[in-house]
């Protein structure tokens, strides 16, 4: 695949720049309009050979499929551990960038009348709409590695843990502004509930790849995301809201 043809990983790579972190290199310095594109480059290989490669991948090979130089990588990553956090953080952008697109499209589907449960059916099917992309089966089998590795290595989960936080902290966030929206809070604390969403998208993203001729991930969450939203929340006030409002 050539730089100028960047696949679905470089798509996502993209989408949140500036989401979690600035554009600096490991070395500090800020980085330029071509520079960004290497960065992108590599991750998108780096992206492919972790699916294919698992923990095994080396830099040399991400280098082999960006076409650059290992001086290439070393001046955006200095580790394919660093490379693969870059990836773990993008995704996660990507990701909040679909619900938050999915909100904003249930938000004008609906009415300012109509009830909180409507708000939640039709959040629901347009978060499902835009949900899956083409990368989630390698990326899920690339992260349940990881995430062996890291019940393995104490140094390697203590890394991933901060990640981990920066990212739930942003999940937070956006699921209680979601939930204002809709007139709605959380009868629990907000974290509790951004992970049991979290442990339901995971759940139903494993059991449609692990079982292909079962349940696809939109039925299943289909089924019990409504639920678990409406057991968990309650009216906060009628109609849907702007940030900061109401």
């Amino acid at each position: 695949m050539s730089s100028e043809s960047p696949g679905p990983a470089a798509a996502f790579a993209s989408v949140a720049v500036g989401e979690f972190g600035d554009d600096l290199t490991p070395t500090g310095r800020r980085v330029t309009r071509r520079r960004q594109r290497t960065r992108e480059r590599l991750m998108e290989a780096g992206f492919e050979v972790f699916a294919e490669r698992g923990l095994s991948a080396t830099i040399e090979e991400v280098c082999e499929r960006a076409g650059y130089t290992r001086g290439a990588f070393y001046s955006n990553f200095r580790t394919t551990e660093e490379l693969f956090f870059a990836l773990y953080e993008r995704l996660a952008a990507a990701t909040l960038a679909r619900a938050r697109e999915a909100v904003s499209m249930a938000r004008d589907a609906v009415g300012q009348a109509q009830s909180g449960g409507d708000v939640v059916e039709a959040a629901v099917e347009e978060f499902l709409s835009l949900a899956m992309s083409p990368d989630d089966r390698s990326w899920w089998l690339l992260s349940s590695e990881y995430a062996l590795h890291a019940a393995r290595d104490p140094e390697f989960a203590e890394r991933l843990a901060v990640l981990r936080k920066r990212l739930q902290d942003e999940l937070d966030h956006f699921i209680v502004s979601a939930l204002a929206q809709a007139g709605l809070s959380a009868t629990i604390q907000p974290e509790k509930l951004s992970r049991v969403l979290t442990a339901l998208h995971m759940g139903a993203l494993s059991q449609s790849f692990e079982d292909p001729d079962g349940p696809t991930y939109q039925e299943l969450l289909r089924l019990a995301l409504p639920f678990v939203i409406r057991g968990l929340t309650e009216p906060r006030s009628g109609g849907w809201h702007e940030p900061g409002q109401g």
